[in-house]
């Protein structure tokens, strides 16, 4: 976003906060603000493109380099393209987690003990294996989870 400091000020000077705040709001793009505008940004190819794009797994940073948009735009266009059923609802981070510590203590009883392994096997980081241990009351010895 381009900083408009200077000029929310020089118009806050003159015409009072209320005014600079409505200066700054013409100044924003609609879309940054993840409003039903955002459609109107977007060419059919985009959207296209964000479609495959989050139908084949690809991560909002890659999205956004590839797409040459920000994270908000992004997250709004997938809010409508969703309200309008096109793409099924992102899933919460809660649930997520929820799964995830389900195969962890799956692979855990299986006899998987390596935290390496277990952190690609249900795709996190070492630092949450730890934490989903902890959280079992499990023991983490030299990088082995023990029962």
């Amino acid at each position: 976003m381009t900083n408009y400091a200077t000029g929310f000020c020089t118009v806050e000077r003159t015409k009072g906060f209320e005014e600079s705040c409505t200066w700054m709001q013409k100044k924003l793009k609609p879309e940054t603000v993840g409003g039903e505008e955002s459609d109107h940004f977007w060419s059919e190819s985009q959207t296209k493109a964000l479609i495959t794009m989050l139908s084949d797994g690809y991560g909002i940073d890659e999205i956004s380099a590839t797409l040459g948009k920000t994270k908000l735009q992004i997250y709004a266009k997938r809010r409508l393209l969703a309200k309008d059923g096109i793409l099924d609802k992102p899933v919460p981070p809660s649930e997520i987690k929820n799964l995830r510590k389900g195969k962890f203590i799956l692979l855990v009883e299986q006899g998987e003990s390596d935290v390496r392994v277990i952190a690609d096997e249900i795709v996190c980081s070492n630092t949450a294996v730890y934490s989903y241990a902890k959280e079992m009351d499990y023991e983490i010895n030299k990088g082995k989870v023990i029962l």
